[in-house]
């Protein structure tokens, strides 16, 4: 695999991380669009009244999993947000890759109002608080609003006024970026959903008010566009990080520390502080990559799964390694597993049953369910069998399976942590009792 690509970007200095993550997740968006119109059509429940606990559970799953593709939408531009400065002509990949992941948020918005904005069960239903994602209550309501929030109307006017303006010329240079045509392909396919007459929006305002009580000249416009965009995307996260500005990292010489302990087949459990995609990943502890050995690991992201170098664990606020009880050549089965993996999608739909597309916590229980007796517990989330990073990190810390090496939270101590601290924190962090199978084997 070509690890350059990685973070590479295309000829037009489209991201290709991110144009991988939008791509697929404007497929993942349209696959939820007909998994709810389906749902729609079988839902008696206007004259029922009421859910029957499957469709409860059907429910909560396309809620859970249309939550977590647009916080990967706007982690893209927020990102973007961040890292652009002043508008250039060599910057159009910026715009078109924000402008893409803006459209099918907007679309998949307004979809989910179409479906269900009438229908005041449903609505009930998603508005409800979904604590095991961090998923607090009014969400829908709050998505309705946004959508008819006028400083976002204009956003998105100017957003569409420029790429009018700059058609001919995207599209151009489309022809000659299959990555950047990739992304234009998603842009042709939801314009529509920004396109709203002026009656039309203020009915719809007044309504989600009631329920809630080429060179210079594209240049200028260029950087009217991105703000336009970036700005957008502040209102949105807003109510999702404390510190949208926030870059996370581990300290030098933590990271450095962290390597010289490494083994391959250590799993990697992560953190990052006021992260979009802690909002709906449950525990304080929501992110795992494993170490293959050489300065990397395999590690599933939004943009699918791939082996990656170290700057991409690193790049986090907090860590706990963790490692396999199990011997040199069975675990050496198991990064083959892994590195089987690469180069599949992110499965945004958290669906154990199918290993097409993988989730983080789903490639280390891939690589190791089975060997040496290992048999992960499956836990029900939002209608799905699953693990999560803290499933992992409690089994380490019953010794089963894996053992606890070391512990680096930046809200607890400056120290890479071992022992009954380790332990400490990882109680605190989770939210756990001082259970017996739940301290350093030395003090047992």
């Amino acid at each position: 695999m070509d690890k350059d690509s990685v973070k590479s970007v295309s000829p037009t200095g489209v991201d290709l991380a991110g144009a991988r993550t939008v791509v697929a997740v404007a497929q993942h968006m349209q696959e939820l669009r007909e998994a709810a119109t389906h749902l729609q059509s079988i839902f008696d429940t206007r004259e029922r009244g009421y859910f029957t606990p499957s469709e409860d559970e059907q429910v909560a799953h396309l809620w859970v999993s249309y939550h977590g593709s647009r916080s990967a939408l706007l982690e893209i531009v927020q990102v973007i947000r961040q890292e652009v400065g002043k508008a250039s002509r060599e910057q159009i990949g910026e715009f078109v890759l924000a402008y893409a992941a803006t459209l099918t948020l907007v679309d998949a918005a307004r979809s989910l109002r179409d479906l269900f904005g009438k229908n005041d069960l449903v609505r009930r239903k998603l508005n409800e608080a979904f604590d095991d994602f961090r998923i607090s209550a009014g969400s829908f309501d709050r998505i309705q609003l946004s959508l008819t929030d006028p400083g976002n109307a204009l956003q998105i006017q100017q957003a569409n006024h420029f790429y009018e303006q700059n058609r001919d010329y995207i599209e151009q240079l489309a022809t000659e970026d299959e990555t950047l045509d990739a992304v234009v392909d998603v842009i042709h396919g939801r314009r529509d959903a920004t396109a709203i007459g002026k009656r039309k929006y203020l009915r719809a305002r007044v309504r989600e008010l009631g329920r809630a009580t080429r060179d210079r000249v594209l240049l200028g416009s260029l950087s009217k566009a991105l703000y336009a965009i970036q700005e957008l995307g502040g209102r949105a996260v807003s109510h999702l990080s404390t510190s949208p500005d926030h870059v996370p990292s581990l300290p030098p010489e933590i990271a450095q520390q962290v390597l010289e302990l490494l083994r391959p087949g250590d799993v990697l459990v992560t953190r990052k502080e006021h992260a979009i995609t802690n909002y709906f990943l449950p525990g304080y502890w929501p992110h795992v990559a494993m170490y293959v050995g050489d300065s990397e690991v395999v590690e599933s992201m939004k943009d699918g799964v791939l082996e990656r170098e170290m700057d991409s664990p690193f790049g986090n606020d907090s860590v706990a390694i963790i490692r396999p009880i199990l011997d040199e050549e069975t675990i050496q089965m198991a990064i083959k597993r892994a590195r089987s993996h690469v180069g599949k999608p992110y499965d945004f739909d958290f669906d154990f049953t199918r290993a097409d597309r993988l989730v983080c916590t789903e490639v280390v229980y891939r690589s190791y369910e089975g060997l040496a007796g290992m048999a992960f517990p499956l836990v029900r989330r939002a209608g799905r069998e699953t693990v999560s990073a803290e499933d992992l990190l409690q089994l380490a810390m019953q010794q089963k399976y894996f053992d606890v090496v070391a512990v680096f939270c930046c809200e607890h101590s400056d120290e890479l942590l071992h022992g009954d601290a380790m332990y400490e924190v990882l109680r605190e962090t989770m939210g756990l009792a001082d259970e017996t199978g739940m301290t350093s084997p030395e003090t047992k």
